[in-house]
């Protein structure tokens, strides 16, 4: 496969995040991926936004589509966008929003998977999404409800420790291996999102840092079959370093940028999809 360029949200350094202004934007300038975000209204509709609330505080799951701002998109909107521009070889990542230690406040596992899945199907999008998520509980409904739909664990040291109550709420009661990958290899997941490093807004550059999607990570995940598309990288140097160490994707914020790495490297570009003309 060819290296997957993910725009962030669409890009979320570039134009309003999870925006059709920011997914027409990432087209146009060519991107693999558009990577966003889901939650659902009270009325079961799929909304793209990272956040479960607005910036009132009122919760996405407690509102009809009337209550949410006009610049928040349906996921119907992103595939007709998609269509629009005849952008058969864009995928999607979409990130359904199930928080494990807040899960009282959204809706269950169960549900959302449902809905979500229902919606993909409705919008054609089963043969080219892949659906990410923290929680292991949400991607293995996932896989027993839809196999055409790819599985992204996104991982990080936090979601990955024992808190007082015991092993990591987000494993949803499974027994996962100290060398995690192993355990998302057994339950057929397609890649490992990693966080790339810490401190997260920092990189290679940075005297304090400390990688987390490690040439040993990488090798361990291919090793087992496992992609490696580390998250959210911004800085020129850290992109460059993880392509170097074999990753095969990178989640960002400025895909321009990452373009301009990847021409650097001499290394195949998206093409743009530009606007039609009507």
């Amino acid at each position: 496969m060819t290296f997957d360029l993910q725009a962030h949200r669409g890009g979320a350094g570039l134009h309003p995040e999870n925006t059709l202004e920011a997914f027409g934007a990432a087209l146009s300038l060519g991107v693999s991926t558009l990577e966003l975000d889901v939650h659902l209204t009270r009325d079961n509709d799929v909304v793209v936004n990272h956040d479960p609330a607005l910036a009132d505080a009122r919760l996405i799951r407690q509102l009809g589509r009337e209550d949410l701002p006009p610049t928040m998109p349906l996921l119907c909107e992103v595939a007709a966008l998609l269509d629009e521009r005849q952008a058969r070889g864009v995928r999607v990542n979409l990130e359904i929003k199930y928080d494990a230690m807040a899960a009282a406040e959204l809706t269950s596992r169960a549900d959302f998977v449902a809905v979500t899945l229902d919606a993909i199907r409705i919008d054609g999008l089963v043969d080219r999404t892949s659906i990410q998520c923290f929680d292991w509980g949400v991607l293995g409904l996932v896989g027993n409800e839809e196999q055409g739909v790819r599985r992204n664990l996104l991982v990080s040291p936090r979601h990955l420790a024992s808190d007082a109550a015991g092993p990591s709420r987000w494993f949803d009661g499974l027994e996962v291996a100290a060398q995690f990958v192993l355990t998302a290899a057994e339950q057929g997941f397609d890649a490992i999102s990693p966080m790339h490093g810490n401190p997260f807004r920092g990189g290679v550059d940075d005297a304090a840092y400390v990688p987390f999607a490690t040439a040993e990570l990488i090798d361990d995940a291919h090793d087992v079959g496992l992609q490696v598309i580390p998250y959210v990288v911004d800085d020129a140097a850290t992109m460059a370093a993880l392509i170097r160490l074999g990753a095969d994707g990178l989640i960002t914020n400025y895909p321009d940028r990452l373009r301009g790495v990847l021409h650097d490297l001499a290394l195949p570009l998206p093409e743009p999809i530009p606007a039609r003309n009507n």
